[in-house]
């Protein structure tokens, strides 16, 4: 069957071939309109380069597969690959997919792996199950529970770590008395949450060097600079933690980036209160629950499920060794 490079006469057919599998529960992820599968499976930048094959037989598409390039950054993401169920077992798949590897190996020779993790920039927004469409904005993986994961384990793809989805309704939040108690005991110490004030507090720096984590660097001082609200722990107005910043989105899922304790003041529960207060002002702002995922191997996951998050989906992080 033969495989081309999509193009927007195929749009129409892979879109209907999307939602139609989403209606049928193939796949978790949100349905699309046609502007929006365009902008994921289609449209190149100046960065990005997406790459997307379709298989199309008389005029009928029966898969297509769509990954992206990061030139900057020198690395290559599947996105996505799908197959009609009535077409299934007749190698189309494996076929797509080769076609997006070829096309890796023979354009980009400064490629070494193929990745489907969570920081591909085209994401994919699913719903969570078993909720009123509450939504998560990015798939950190591969469905584990899904078709895609065992295909991919046999086309050579191989996991490297477990991501897992959490998710707590948030509308009528209120602190518990661990939590209470936690708060007393921190004061003691000359530990206090608020917001951050810029007049006030100092040793963002400080803490960021600290946590080494460039994404959490770049999100929270554009944050502080746009004065947008971020919750931190601080003693004598030094900053020795933080999580935010708190924004409510259209789907009042309550948004953050992510929190983080300086390693000199950990083990004192700054992390579960900074957590329980930020559901709490997410909660006064608005938001109706609160999605978020982590590591299975990640000590953070003790937080969130204490606060009575559980997990809804786990995901496996693949690799490919691209070989030329």
């Amino acid at each position: 069957m033969p495989i081309c490079k999509m193009t927007l006469s195929h749009v129409d057919k892979c879109l209907f071939l999307w939602n139609t599998l989403i209606k049928q529960n193939e796949l978790l992820y949100k349905p699309l309109v046609k502007d929006q599968f365009i902008l994921k499976f289609l449209k190149s930048t100046d960065q990005l380069k997406i790459i997307s094959f379709v298989d199309e037989d008389n005029q009928k598409i029966n898969g297509f597969v769509s990954g992206v390039i990061v030139e900057d950054k020198q690395k290559a993401y599947l996105t996505t690959i799908i197959v009609d169920p009535s077409q299934r077992r007749h190698k189309i798949g494996s076929s797509l997919l080769k076609a997006f590897e070829d096309e890796i190996i023979n354009h980009y020779d400064f490629v070494k792996t193929i990745d489907v993790i969570f920081f591909n920039p085209i994401q994919l927004e699913w719903i969570i199950p078993n909720t009123n469409n509450h939504d998560h904005p990015n798939a950190p993986g591969v469905d584990i529970d899904a078709l895609g994961y065992d295909f991919l384990n046999a086309m050579g793809y191989i996991q490297f770590a477990k991501q897992n989805s959490y998710y707590k309704n948030i509308e009528n939040y209120t602190y518990n008395q661990d939590i209470l108690s936690t708060i007393d005991d921190l004061k003691k110490h000359g530990i206090t949450i608020t917001f951050f004030d810029s007049s006030k507090h100092h040793g963002l720096n400080e803490l960021f060097e600290d946590l080494k984590n460039p994404y959490w660097t770049e999100e929270i001082t554009k944050a502080t600079e746009s004065h947008l609200p971020v919750l931190i722990a601080e003693k004598k107005g030094f900053v020795i933690g933080f999580t935010g910043p708190l924004g409510v989105q259209k789907s009042l899922r309550g948004y953050f980036a992510g929190i983080g304790v300086h390693s000199g003041y950990r083990g004192y529960g700054v992390g579960k209160v900074l957590f329980s207060s930020l559901c709490l002002d997410l909660s006064k702002l608005g938001a109706d629950y609160m999605t978020l995922f982590t590591g299975d191997a990640n000590s953070a996951r003790r937080i969130y499920e204490k606060e009575g998050f559980k997990i809804v989906r786990s995901w496996a992080n693949m690799r490919k060794e691209i070989k030329k």
